[in-house]
């Protein structure tokens, strides 16, 4: 397949990094879009990433472009952007003879984008990475993982999104109730980010604090309470499971990363370079929880810790 790679940010970079990797095997023909000065490094000096977790830097002569024009033809387009950033490449998208546009990240609003993409067979996905970018290299965490598919739970693209995958390092885990489980992952995540504030974007401060984990844990459950009230499903099961009856457990995991560079890198990172992505789909979501019309107590407190800009 001819794949696009569209974003160049830590996830974007990440998830080309390793589809280009897989080349050989996959037959896949991989090519990134990035702009600006991030263009002219990659092109000119590749794409470096120090992977954090294997100890080892990778240097990419990947194909890279820093526009999408009208006859480019690619089998599939991964639009890998913030959630505020995808409706200014609407008109760009729909312009280009491609079909099959895959929209990768946080998402509270799939129907209005399978609205404005519906000429297109789009699809929704979260790759499982994170980290930052200097100036000629991205650092980070990558577990190779991505969660994706439909939002209507029908399997018809089961067998495309195999066929991408087939013979990468990719594991794909097929959803197609994709608009429940980005619902859901942000139920998990905006408590995180509050913390991060809260920690002064440091995450190592709260360490210590078990009371306020706990908070942190049982914040995240009131989230997935609000979204099973609305009739969402609960996505993935065993998230809510830690959150909800597996608290001890869920707490060592909290501690760990927020111990180590691993919570900083994973979860404060994004909070400060995603901080206006981040706001946008906290009011998002607080439409849900006044729909909802919940109490939901440690929420609310964490909520009072986010920027307002």
């Amino acid at each position: 397949m001819k794949i696009l790679i569209y974003g160049a940010g830590v996830l974007g970079c990440n998830l080309a990094h390793t589809l280009f990797e897989s080349r050989f095997k996959s037959k896949n023909e991989i090519t990134l879009l990035a702009r600006g000065y991030w263009f002219d490094e990659i092109k000119n000096n590749g794409l470096t990433i120090k992977h954090r977790l294997k100890f080892k830097t990778t240097n990419d002569k990947i194909n890279v472009i820093n526009k999408l024009e009208e006859n480019d033809f690619y089998d599939v387009i991964f639009v890998v952007m913030q959630f505020t950033q995808i409706e200014s490449i609407i008109d760009i998208l729909n312009k280009n003879i491609s079909k099959n546009i895959i929209l990768v990240g946080n998402n509270l609003d799939t129907d209005k984008f399978l609205d404005l993409l519906k000429s297109k067979n789009v699809l929704f996905g979260f790759f499982k990475a994170a980290g930052n970018k200097s100036q000629n290299k991205i650092n980070s965490v990558c577990l190779n993982k991505i969660t994706i598919g439909r939002t209507d739970n029908k399997n018809a693209d089961n067998d495309f999104i195999n066929e991408i995958f087939k013979n990468t390092k990719i594991k794909a885990d097929i959803e197609n109730r994709m608009d429940d489980w980005l619902k859901c992952h942000m139920a998990f995540v905006l408590p995180v980010f509050y913390a991060c504030y809260y920690s002064g974007l440091n995450l190592k401060n709260i360490k210590n604090d078990k009371i306020f984990i706990y908070k942190i844990i049982d914040a995240i459950k009131e989230g997935y309470d609000i979204l099973g009230k609305l009739g969402y499903d609960k996505l993935p099961e065993e998230d809510y499971k830690a959150v909800s009856q597996n608290r001890r457990k869920c707490y060592i995991f909290f501690k760990i990363c927020c111990s180590t560079f691993l919570g900083n890198l994973m979860a404060t990172e994004h909070s400060i370079s995603g901080k206006n992505e981040m706001i946008a789909l906290a009011n998002e979501f607080n439409k849900l929880k006044e729909k909802a019309n919940m109490n939901t107590p440690n929420l609310d407190e964490l909520e009072k810790y986010a920027p307002k800009e």
